[in-house]
């Protein structure tokens, strides 16, 4: 709340650097590009926030300035929180159920498992070299998107291949990568409750599902009790 009220505030200087609504500038001063810089800055920072839509961002700025605001500045928290802590996350949710049953209804080689999570085995690879414990490491190229089809993460692109203990990851991954063996790949489409949850993180909306498409390449089992004392007694 306090960082939407700081974003809200310093775009006001920002503002009055903008011609019009559009974003055109005249950068006649040091003070114009400051001011720009300062838009353009917070702008790129807030770009994908979801309670943020520019031009009732920029006419709440103008009604301010005016002392002409729709709103009483006592309501300003109870709407923002309102907005971001119960509407929004319902909304995402009723869309993310949408989503995840016009994927299980289209695509007929989907399976679903108890918890809810969609999976499509791509590759099976070795059955007999498979994770079977949250203890294990994973060694994966992932791709990971949101439900519009958005990268969010994706080591593919970054041409990395990651380790990964089941027991630090969210519960869809921690499930999904017991279904496939050394070798194989899966798609995962991720319920939000195995996912991020309420919460979100980053990208990742509250209560939103998201989707990942992983290669395993190998997996590292957990240490057992004896492996551990005849490590430790060398």
């Amino acid at each position: 709340m306090k960082k939407l009220m700081a974003f809200a505030a310093v775009a006001c200087v920002a503002a009055s650097a903008f011609v019009s609504c559009g974003g055109s500038a005249s950068l006649k001063t040091d003070e114009d590009s400051v001011s720009y810089a300062i838009g353009m800055d917070i702008g790129m920072q807030f770009k994908d926030h979801p309670a943020i839509n520019l031009d009732p961002l920029l006419a709440g700025i103008k009604d301010a300035f005016a002392g002409n605001e729709q709103f009483e500045s006592s309501e300003i928290g109870r709407i923002v929180n309102e907005y971001l802590t119960v509407k929004l996350p319902a909304k995402n949710l009723e869309a993310s159920n949408k989503f995840l049953e016009e994927v299980q209804k289209n695509n007929p080689n989907i399976q679903k498992t108890e918890s809810g999570l969609l999976y499509e085995i791509l590759v099976a690879g070795d059955q007999n070299v498979k994770a079977s414990s949250d203890e294990d490491v994973v060694k994966v190229v992932y791709h990971g998107e949101l439900k519009d089809g958005k990268v969010f993460d994706s080591s593919k692109e970054r041409g990395d291949t990651v380790e990964l203990a089941l027991n630090r990851v969210i519960a869809g991954w921690q499930e999904g990568m017991k279904l496939v063996g050394k070798g194989g790949k899966i798609k995962l489409w991720i319920p939000a409750d195995l996912a991020y949850g309420v919460q979100g993180a980053g990208q990742i909306q509250p209560n939103e599902a998201i989707t990942f498409e992983v290669d395993l390449v190998d997996v590292i089992p957990a240490a057992t009790d004896d492996a551990a004392n005849e490590e430790a007694a060398k």
